[in-house]
């Protein structure tokens, strides 16, 4: 009698035990030891009650499965199975194995590498999913937020990444390349003034940073205020560094600081002998104070260090003009074509060296040389035309229109003996340099 009231006690437990997992119309997750199955409510019961089957709980199915999950998932994830690793994440937090057990599986590594795996295959929108349910159970982690902002930055989510990139600077983070973002974001939408504000922040971690450097000047110019400051510190912090020498000096030629311009680029100039650009920087601003004299001298200087270059030869040459030199300016023209093999910069330039010194020798009426000089400079400007050079049109045009180009009247007024040559030369004092003569014309 005993063992029968005990054997009901028993079935009454196990069914109350029963009725408060299962209800009509719900499903129930079961096994029998050898395989897990969900069946619904009546199919539950019958298979509890005939066939040995019992109720498969969380607790029951964490312990089978989430050490085998949680290694799969770290392997899968070190071998780049972005597929796979995606995949265990996934189930490792739909059985919320960190709950189980957080020494085994932490939720905030697993948030963190399935959106990382999500990110690689190119599932940004799922990736977005998973960071935001991270993040509200872990609302103050800063890899989470990070990976939220690039998801949104993958989707074109501006606003969104601003708002995440901007908790993380309010959080303190000193994550350079995610300010980067927010700079470059607030740049695009024209706010500036926090624009400049992040930027600065970036310098303090990273004053060396001279992209930076450069990013916060101009995005001072775009504000209307004057970022000499920002070159001037950046030189004397690196008075040896010619990039930023030249970038200063430049913007002190601009403000009309020529002399400190000047004064950075001599200072600059011992410490970089070989660098052209101080070289080429330095003869601007020589030019721009008009000391030609000078600037002769330190592109001479310059062409020692590269005779091949015929720039530096032609820039010579407009110095010699300046100074209206136009014998020294002919010798550098001349190895300035010859070094280009007459390209169409070098023929443009000889023809206003002819065009500038007939200009400054001739006379109220034209002479005969004036004309030969002035015929000179226009075929080399039609030479440099053919070769795509237009830059004096100007000038061509005027002396077309002008009627100073020699002509075959003339060439009818010459002696028979000059005739008999074939050509004509310039005569004076003014042009004694000029050793090219003008050809006869087929219409002469």
């Amino acid at each position: 009698m005993k063992n029968l009231l005990y054997t009901i006690a028993l079935l009454i437990i196990f069914v109350s035990s029963l009725d408060a997992q299962c209800k009509r119309g719900e499903q129930l997750r079961i096994t029998n030891d050898v395989e897990i199955k969900v069946v619904d409510c009546r199919e539950a019961t019958r298979l509890i009650y005939n066939e040995g089957w019992y109720p498969y709980s969380v607790e029951y199915e964490q312990d089978d499965r989430c050490p085998q999950l949680s290694s799969s998932s770290a392997e899968y994830y070190r071998s780049s199975n972005w597929e796979l690793s995606a995949q265990s994440y996934a189930e490792l937090m739909e059985l919320r194995c960190d709950q189980w057990n957080p020494d085994w599986v932490n939720a905030d590594d697993v948030y963190l590498y399935w959106s990382i795996a999500l990110q690689n295959l190119g599932k940004f929108e799922e990736s977005e999913s998973v960071l935001i349910k991270g993040l509200e159970e872990l609302p103050d982690n800063e890899s989470l937020i990070t990976r939220l902002a690039y998801a949104y930055k993958k989707q074109d989510k501006i606003d969104e990444m601003i708002i995440e990139y901007e908790r993380l600077m309010d959080a303190g983070s000193r994550d350079t390349d995610s300010l980067k973002d927010l700079a470059k974001a607030y740049a695009q939408q024209g706010r500036v003034d926090e624009q400049i504000s992040v930027l600065k922040k970036i310098l303090k971690i990273n004053p060396s940073d001279s992209t930076i450097q450069s990013e916060l000047a101009r995005a001072y110019e775009d504000s209307g205020e004057d970022p000499l400051e920002i070159f001037k510190a950046r030189f004397e912090e690196n008075p040896e560094n010619a990039s930023y020498a030249v970038e200063y000096a430049d913007k002190l030629m601009s403000n009309g600081d020529t002399d400190d311009a000047i004064d950075v680029l001599e200072n600059t100039l011992s410490y970089n002998r070989d660098n052209s650009i101080i070289y080429m920087t330095l003869a601007k601003a020589y030019n721009e104070n008009s000391d030609f004299d000078d600037a002769v001298d330190i592109l001479e200087d310059l062409f020692e260090l590269d005779r091949n270059n015929f720039r530096v030869a032609m820039q010579i040459s407009v110095n010699s003009i300046e100074m209206d030199n136009f014998e020294d300016a002919f010798e550098w023209a001349k190895k300035s074509m010859k070094i280009s093999k007459n390209n169409a910069e070098s023929l443009a330039h000889m023809g206003n060296l002819y065009y500038k010194a007939m200009q400054s020798c001739r006379e109220d009426a034209f002479s005969r040389s004036d004309k030969i000089v002035a015929s000179l400079a226009y075929e080399y400007f039609v030479k440099a035309e053919k070769k795509g050079n237009s830059k004096y049109y100007k000038q061509k045009s005027w002396l077309e229109e002008n009627e100073v180009l020699f002509a075959y009247a003339d060439w009818f007024m010459t002696d028979k003996d000059v005739q008999a040559t074939g050509k004509v030369s310039p005569v004076g004092r003014c042009y004694d340099w000029v050793s090219e003569s003008l050809a006869k014309q087929s219409d002469w």
